[in-house]
């Protein structure tokens, strides 16, 4: 009930990956996690940065979306 259309919800977060991954973002490291996807994936993540994130992975969060849709 609280997302409506999670499989709207899952879509929308797989294009907004998609797009973060296609144009490089200068992003200070520490407001990372003011993001919804992480803007540093990829070869510009820095290390141990999974210490500090506010949010599972895009896969995961997808994954548990795709559960709620029966």
């Amino acid at each position: 009930q609280i997302t409506g259309d999670p499989g709207g919800l899952a879509s929308a977060l797989r294009h907004i990956e998609a797009y973060a991954k296609q144009i490089p973002m200068a992003v200070n490291p520490a407001a990372a996690q003011l993001a919804i996807v992480n803007p540093l994936s990829g070869s510009r993540r820095p290390p141990l940065s999974g210490l500090f994130s506010t949010h599972p992975p895009t896969e995961e969060r997808v994954a548990r979306l795709s559960q709620l849709q029966i």
